[in-house]
């Protein structure tokens, strides 16, 4: 009877162990990819409605509604054309602010004709297109998104579909009030609407398939370590105690195996000395138990000296940049390690009005204001993997490389910049009381700079320091002293990587101190504010 418990012991031992850290691995797994992918759909739709948005408000400042009349009907003939193949657009609808479907009858061209004025050509094209509106608009979201001027989303279900849809305000711009008026605040709203189960349909095959894929691991887990427990383990036990048994009813010559090298090996072997040496087993044993006291005293002492080190460690990395402790890792006993010209972004960022503020402000208060603020900005620049260069009072520059690409470097300098900025808002609003608001300057410039890590002095005054020399970082420098309070200036370097990414604004070509050449430079525009654009 003792095989078949021990080793069902030791199967179910091996399933449960198995199924709670590989099963919970894996549906944190799925749940994390099946959000990402949920995630990414959500991203695609919201693309498509601010380019639909562009569509409209480019057209209509240009007087063409007839072309976003075109645009729709293509968009209802196509999606009809795709009805049977489930195409994911569901619905592309544009509702007044009073809730009746606009583009259909001409209420709104004759008021515009009115106010500005519109050409016989494109009243001709609109009077061609003249339909009865659809059913009105007024659910919740679409009364929010014309009261609080935001983009409303949510989940549904509409006839069985699983439905992703997004309520978008068009603002009445002050542009734009010359046709349509000045006593309202929204003109429209774009509603597109499109089906997740596609998505859906993905994720659960998905899922499916990484519960396939974990449970034949399991098992296959599970029948291999069972049978190497049954050979390595139960047999040799099962031996042992036969033996056991023999010398219990007095048979003392009798041996276990103890040919095996590991510890079932050692067990026959102590076996076998018990039977001839009982008493100086004993005393063997008690001398055994006390080394071993010993050793896990010591051990104990060395994993709290450890412990100890690694939080000093821990303390000392804050100030050392995380470039130079990897540089230290390959060569730590190098005067000068891997210093080379390589190409980076520099971002040079300082507060506007400091000799001012440092004026207001006592000494102690300016110092309790620059330390709460820049060590805010410390854990966003290590999040989006730059390295500060230098402080000086007001002041940081910090760098930014990437082994990659060249763009990744000036993305994360300009996305690092932009976290600094709404930082410096949220800490404004939270230390409304305690200090003044303020504002910073902010310059990012890209291009090659000698880079590296250079230890200084010897002995126990040595010091390392992470340099970036070169005409890069003193132009970026430049930019930040021409900026104003809040804004981001950017080279023309930065502005190639970015533009895809960011909104710019042309600034013109700015002359620079000790810069031979003027330099075009840009302004970086917050998200959600459209002025020239380049």
């Amino acid at each position: 009877m003792f095989r078949p418990r021990l080793a069902l012991k030791i199967t179910v031992l091996i399933v449960g162990v198995l199924i709670v850290g590989f099963g919970v691995s894996t549906i944190v797994t799925i749940q994390r990819e099946s959000a990402a992918l949920v995630e990414q759909n959500k991203q695609a739709v919201r693309r498509l409605t601010q380019t639909v948005v562009a569509s409209i408000e480019a057209a209509m400042l240009q007087e063409r509604p007839d072309v976003i009349r075109s645009l729709l009907q293509e968009q209802r003939e196509l999606r009809a054309q795709l009805a049977e193949d489930a195409a994911p657009l569901e619905a592309l609808m544009i509702y007044r602010r009073n809730g009746v479907e606009a583009f259909t009858d001409l209420a709104t061209a004759a008021e515009v004709a009115r106010a500005a004025g519109l050409s016989d050509e494109v009243m001709m094209n609109i009077s061609k297109m003249k339909r009865a509106p659809g059913p009105a608009m007024a659910g919740p979201l679409f009364t929010r998104a014309v009261e609080t001027l935001k983009t409303q989303e949510s989940l549904e279900v509409e006839n069985g579909v699983s439905l992703f849809t997004l309520h978008h305000p068009i603002l009445n711009k002050e542009k734009c009030q010359g046709c349509h008026g000045s006593d309202h605040k929204v003109r429209a709203v774009v509603r597109v609407a499109t089906s997740m189960e596609p998505v859906f349909g993905e994720v659960r095959r998905h899922r499916n398939r990484q519960l396939l894929i974990a449970a034949l691991t399991i098992l296959a887990a599970a029948a291999v370590l069972t049978i190497a427990m049954r050979s390595v383990i139960v047999g040799p036990i099962v031996a042992l105690s036969a033996v056991a048994r023999r010398v219990g009813d007095g048979d003392f010559e009798a041996r276990a195996p103890a040919g095996a090298r590991d510890e079932i090996g050692e067990l026959g072997g102590a076996f076998n000395d018990m039977t001839s040496r009982l008493t100086q087993a004993y005393t063997e044993l008690a001398t055994k138990n006390k080394e071993l006291e010993t050793a896990l005293q010591n051990l104990q002492e060395s994993r709290q000296r450890l412990a100890l080190l690694e939080q000093l460690k821990g303390e000392l990395s804050k100030f050392v940049p995380d470039a130079v402790k990897k540089l230290l890792e390959q060569n730590p006993n190098a005067t000068e390690l891997e210093k080379r010209t390589v190409e980076v972004s520099v971002v040079f960022l300082d507060i506007a009005g400091y000799t001012k503020l440092s004026e207001q402000l006592e000494p102690k208060r300016l110092n309790q204001l620059v330390q709460t603020y820049f060590s805010s900005f410390l854990e966003i620049i290590q999040s989006h993997h730059g390295d500060v260069n230098e402080t000086a009072g007001d002041g940081l520059m910090v760098i930014f490389q990437s082994e990659r690409s060249s763009t990744d470097h000036a993305l994360n300098a300009t996305r690092a910049a932009f976290a600094i900025h709404q930082r410096t808002l949220a800490l404004n609003e939270e230390y409304g009381g305690v200090f003044p608001s303020i504002q910073l300057h902010m310059g990012i410039n890209t291009g090659e700079a000698l880079v590296g890590a250079t230890k200084l002095g010897t002995g126990p005054g040595q010091r390392w320091t992470f340099t970036a020399t070169g005409p890069t970082t003193n132009v970026a420098a430049r930019f930040a002293g021409s900026a104003q309070g809040g804004e981001i200036v950017v080279g023309p370097a930065t502005a190639a990587r970015i533009r895809i990414h960011f909104v710019l604004e042309s600034l013109g070509e700015k002359t620079f101190k000790n810069v031979t050449q003027p330099i075009h430079v840009y302004r970086v525009i917050p998200p959600g504010i459209y002025e020239k654009i380049v």
